[in-house]
């Protein structure tokens, strides 16, 4: 039986060597672009982020890993993410569609420990990959077709906020037009960086101090008002600076400022969201599903009849005593003690 333990272990380990050199030899070039992204393009700096949490994750659970990697558990849904996936990078390295080639790195990332290890082992490394899959860059289709819609509304936000602060001004499409100068709302702007940042922090958040899947999604999901309102916030103060100051601080470093101070500013709201929740969860029964509630009622009434039913069970073990009624309430709590 050792034996045969052995034999599995070595083929196994055969397996990952295989399967990790084939991953170096096809994602080699691929994944040092994606580095080189990261590290020289501001729009994509968030992806280092998210790596960091994926590897530290990864390596937090690589002895859960090990004790549920089941060799023999391998299942033919492992093996269609991993044909899936090679399919995905064929297609994207013929069609020159860096984004694909990218993401099916993950998809054959996930689909080879499918595969291997089982499903245990999958689902144990699927928050890491999903932090993976999160880190890549949009494509610039999707970029490209969102800044515009971006730009109108921070110019919308930027107008209300100025008119509501007594400053005369004109939008055209995403021009400000104010009694000293004139902004522009220009692709940089737009908030997408902002917008794509605080999302990545934001997922970061949700699944470090969030245990709800659906609380999960709703502190992501407050992550696109939260960022495109503060951006608007952030033009709009450009345009009172330049009216008290001078135009000369719709640029350089003041501009640079106001957008640290944003992101800033914005990261501290997402984090008062997560405890607003928590604390509305837990002192006041308030559930971001409906479902939740109804299964703490459904709890609290299946605690409730399981005690009674212990208190008659024990009246008729002991004859002498008498029985008692507990009421509980939702938190499991008794609110009420009665002799029967």
């Amino acid at each position: 039986m050792e034996s045969v333990r052995r034999v599995q272990l070595a083929i196994t380990g055969a397996l990952v060597a295989a399967a990790t050199a084939a991953l170096v030899a096809l994602y080699a070039g691929a994944m040092a672009g994606l580095a080189r992204e990261w590290t020289s393009n501001p729009d994509a700096s968030y992806g280092l982020i998210l790596l960091v949490v994926a590897c530290a994750i990864a390596w937090q659970r690589r002895r859960e890993l090990v004790q549920t990697a089941d060799a023999g558990a391998g299942s033919h849904a492992g093996l269609a993410v991993l044909l899936a996936g090679l399919f995905a990078y064929l297609i994207g390295l013929l069609g020159a569609d860096i984004f694909l080639t990218r993401v099916s790195f993950v998809a054959v990332l996930g689909g080879m420990l499918w595969f291997l290890f089982g499903v245990r082992a999958a689902r144990l490394m699927a928050v890491p990959l999903v932090f993976l899959l999160i880190a890549i860059p949009l494509p610039s289709l999707v970029v490209n077709s969102v800044t515009l819609p971006l730009q109108f509304v921070a110019s919308h936000i930027a107008e209300s906020a100025l008119m509501l602060a007594s400053v005369p001004v004109f939008r055209d499409g995403n021009l400000l037009t104010l009694p000293s100068a004139t902004l522009e709302v220009a692709q940089a702007c737009s908030g997408l960086r902002s917008l794509v940042s605080l999302g990545a922090i934001g997922a970061v958040l949700a699944w470090a101090g969030e245990r709800s899947a659906s609380r999960r999604a709703v502190l992501v999901l407050l992550t696109v008002p939260i960022a495109i309102v503060m951006n608007g916030l952030r033009i709009a103060a450009t345009g009172i600076a330049c009216e008290t100051w001078g135009p000369q601080l719709a640029s350089g470093g003041w501009h640079t400022f106001t957008g640290w101070i944003t992101f800033v500013v914005s990261t501290f709201l997402l984090l008062q969201v997560g405890k607003a929740m928590k604390w509305l969860d837990r002192d006041h029964g308030w559930s971001t599903s409906g479902q939740s509630a109804l299964n703490k009622d459904q709890i609290a009434e299946r605690d409730d009849r399981e005690y009674r039913e212990y208190l008659r069970e024990e009246q008729r073990r002991q004859p002498g005593c008498p029985a008692r009624e507990v009421v509980l309430d939702q938190r499991g709590q008794a609110t009420s003690v009665a002799e029967a």
